[in-house]
């Protein structure tokens, strides 16, 4: 109240310092009332409004230095300057409370806004922590079932072998030993991607290299198989880390060796992709039961879908995602099951 008295006080002594005639005078106090209005509200410019009329009234209105009116047409004047003031301070007050409620309202959508973005990061972060969880509880089984039969394999043989069993055993206790040192590394190359000691390098790989090594690593486990290669013409190299694709196909050429019948030929093909050139298919396929109905396989189910996904299928899925690609188990016509890898291929240099 101090502070609206004051500025009716100044819009007077200013009228006054002037000279101003009424006309003026009423402007220069429905300014203050204004300004009391947006400063302060409602209360303010209404008190400013009454104010204003008793001095405008006293200080401007003949006779002045009183409050008596002589003139009919200064009653028309004082009452139009207090209805004006009073409704513009109400008009104003209201603006001022409406643009108000507009802020607070804008607030809150920046806080809803800024608690919505953190409830969908810690939802992105607990989604990741709950996949991290499932892959390694599912590392974890395979690790255990996987790891824990070649072991009892080495085990049984080398009591055949205490007991003179002969060279059946030892070729025996030879596969296993390989797989389980497989595995082992395997298990190495998934902890050095996981822990970022080790990026992936590709390079222009050609299919038939990339063949060559696998069967190379399995010496053991493919003694007295049959195993054919088949590398269409137009099948560009692949642009792929030449080690860790090695690491894929030899564990999808073990799978492929315990899930098909002893006996039976196993191939590797490698094409292009006809949905993509830009891919190339690395095939595995053997003529064993196929892709399990119930586990969810058939025309194209991922490694992690199925009922073969062991420890050799579940790092596979993760090199070659790291890798750009992807490993998928279909049926094979005729009987058996595809094991693909698929990746990126190279980059094809124009002719000048």
């Amino acid at each position: 109240m101090v502070l609206v008295l004051a500025a009716v006080a100044a819009a007077t002594a200013l009228g006054r310092a002037l000279g101003a005639n009424p006309t003026t005078a009423g402007f220069v106090f429905l300014i203050a009332v204004l300004g009391a209005a947006v400063r302060r509200g409602l209360v303010a410019g209404t008190i400013a409004s009454l104010a204003g009329t008793v001095a405008f009234n006293y200080f401007f209105l003949p006779p002045l230095g009183t409050f008596h009116i002589a003139d009919a047409e200064n009653w028309v004047a004082l009452a139009g300057f207090l209805l004006a003031s009073t409704l513009t301070s109400r008009l104003v007050a209201r603006e001022r409370r409406r643009a108000e409620e507009a802020e607070a309202r804008r607030r809150e959508v920046e806080i809803l806004s800024a608690e919505r973005e953190r409830f969908l990061e810690e939802r992105a972060h607990l989604e990741a922590l709950r996949e991290s969880d499932a892959l390694k509880t599912s590392l974890l089984r395979a690790v255990s079932h996987d790891l824990r039969t070649p072991i009892t394999a080495i085990r049984m043989g080398l009591e055949r072998l205490g007991r003179g069993a002969g060279k059946e055993t030892v070729g025996e206790v030879a596969r296993e030993t390989e797989r389980l040192s497989r595995r082992i590394d395997n298990l190495l190359a998934m902890a050095r991607l996981d822990a970022g000691a080790y990026a992936p390098r590709p390079e222009p790989s050609p299919a038939a290299d990339l063949f060559r090594a696998a069967r190379e690593a399995l010496p053991h486990v493919l003694a007295g198989r049959d195993v054919g290669v088949s590398v269409a013409a137009e099948t560009p190299d692949v642009f792929t880390d030449p080690a860790l694709t090695v690491e894929i196909l030899t564990n999808l050429l073990e799978n492929a060796v315990r899930a098909a019948p002893v006996g039976t030929p196993l191939s590797l093909a490698a094409s292009p992709s006809p949905e993509n050139r830009a891919r190339v298919r690395l095939d595995v396929l053997d003529r064993g039961p196929g892709v399990p109905r119930e586990a969810g396989g058939g025309a194209g189910a991922s490694a992690g879908e199925t009922g073969r996904a062991g420890l050799g299928l579940q790092i596979s899925t993760a090199l070659a995602r790291a890798l750009g690609g992807q490993v998928v188990l279909l049926d094979r016509p005729g009987g058996g099951t595809i094991a693909r890898l698929e990746l990126p291929a190279a980059p094809q240099e124009e002719a000048p």
